[in-house]
């Protein structure tokens, strides 16, 4: 079993508690709604802001596992050194991608930042979020390269080429 490294310890708590509270939201708001016809304020943009809190704090990890949604039948038909290359170049990529967003959502959230825009009904600055957002992907870009070095440097090359098992349908 590996070692849950800091990332993990620190990020996994953030994606759990938000998908814990986003459901706990939905729940007390459906009772507020039809047991006492009364809605719960602003639930809809704490909503939005706990699913960025989920999508992006989880980045990072499924990064880190290599467990990103992926077609695999063009590396189906690849073996070996054309297996190694095209992991390399997905890895570069991802983390090049990465980057890119993290600089696009860094200048979005400065605009925010320069306008003050906050949400329409319980008036709370988007900035910060947006920058946080901003980080969490800078994150997900190194653990990107991270894993590009380690698999360059021929350390977890077993765990990259491998194939996970796949469920069969039957």
């Amino acid at each position: 079993m590996k070692k849950a490294l800091l990332i993990e310890r620190l990020l996994g708590p953030i994606v759990a508690l938000s998908l814990f509270l986003m459901m706990a939201l939905t729940f007390v708001g459906v009772f507020a709604r039809y047991l006492f016809n009364h809605p719960i304020a602003g639930d809809a943009e704490i909503q939005a802001f706990l699913l960025g809190f989920t999508v992006f704090a989880a980045i990072p990890i499924v990064t880190r596992h290599q467990r990103h949604i992926s077609i695999r039948s063009f590396a189906a038909l690849l073996k070996g050194r054309a297996l190694a290359i095209q992991r390399g170049f997905v890895l570069a990529a991802t983390g090049i991608g990465f980057f890119a967003l993290a600089y696009l959502l860094y200048i979005q959230a400065d605009m925010l930042a320069e306008e003050s825009d906050n949400t329409v009904y319980l008036h709370i600055p988007v900035a910060p979020f947006i920058y946080f957002f901003t980080l969490l992907l800078a994150i997900a870009g190194i653990v990107a390269f991270e894993r590009l070095y380690a698999f360059c440097r021929g350390r977890d090359v077993e765990e990259i080429l491998s194939e996970p098992e796949l469920p069969s349908i039957d």
